[in-house]
């Protein structure tokens, strides 16, 4: 068996792989299984690529000095400068080079949720009947200080509540209200008597 062929037909493969599952991750139709095998037959091409320059060294030399003349040929400048470009390009977030990595995900990617923020009436709403319910409290009674949303499905708030007949003592209450499933629930709680 020739190392040769061996070195030149793995780089073959392995670029084959590679340019299947780098364009499904551009197009964003990526998951585990071809991100991993992405990556490791990324690996097997550096090492095969590396074999094949070894293999390949007199060959690489001459294409890329004149040994008449001495110094590089032509042919090493314009390589050369696209490597330098795409380089400059990609590190310094060009935006001809920041819209093309990102044009195949946008045109085929999944789809994503655009997520409306919360309004404070909404916000106002879910704690409310939220505390309405847990501190068995009228729902008119309760008196915000503060209510935020603090992320997309996490809610705070502050504020006094009455309890309902017959019990009607006054509270302070600190709740968390966290979102999940569609469903808000309370992740964290403090209540104290109100001082009069």
């Amino acid at each position: 068996m020739k190392s040769k062929n061996l070195v030149s037909l793995s780089v073959s493969a392995a670029f084959a792989v590679l340019s299947v599952t780098g364009l499904l991750i551009y197009f964003g139709q990526g998951n585990h299984t071809i991100d991993h095998t992405h990556a490791w037959f990324g690996v097997l091409f550096v090492s095969a690529a590396g074999f094949h320059i070894v293999n390949n060294w007199s060959s690489i030399k001459g294409y890329s000095v004149n040994r008449r003349e001495g110094g590089i040929r032509k042919e090493l400048i314009l390589p050369g400068l696209l490597v330098l470009l795409f380089v400059a390009g990609i590190a310094l977030d060009w935006p001809v080079f920041k819209d093309l990595a990102n044009a195949g995900k946008q045109a085929f990617g999944p789809k994503k949720e655009k997520k409306e923020k919360l309004t404070q009436t909404a916000i106002d709403s879910i704690a409310r009947s939220n505390l309405a319910s847990r501190l068995t409290v009228d729902a008119q009674s309760i008196r915000f200080d503060t209510t935020a949303a603090l992320a997309d499905n996490v809610i705070m708030a502050q504020g006094t509540a009455r309890h309902v007949q017959p019990d009607t003592s006054t509270v302070r209450f600190t709740q968390v209200l966290t979102l999940d499933k569609k469903i808000w629930s309370v992740a964290a709680e403090q209540t104290t008597p109100a001082l009069p």
